[in-house]
């Protein structure tokens, strides 16, 4: 969950930039590299739910036994 979140706020940045540092948003520039982090960063937290549901699941099967 921590790597997916790290992921997110560096796919925010290079998709908007941080005018404090000067930093400029570099999707405009490099569109199939923003596709790609965007579908990862999506895929990461599909990953985190579906570990959370096999650990809800694990949890169950252990109470019923």
């Amino acid at each position: 969950m921590a790597s997916a979140a790290a992921a997110t706020s560096i796919v925010y940045l290079a998709h908007n930039g941080n005018s404090s540092t000067n930093w400029l948003g570099v999707c405009q520039q490099f569109t199939h590299f923003c596709q790609a982090t965007s579908g990862a960063v999506v895929g990461s937290f599909i990953a985190v739910a579906i570990i959370a549901l096999m650990l809800i699941l694990s949890g169950v099967s252990l109470r019923k036994h």
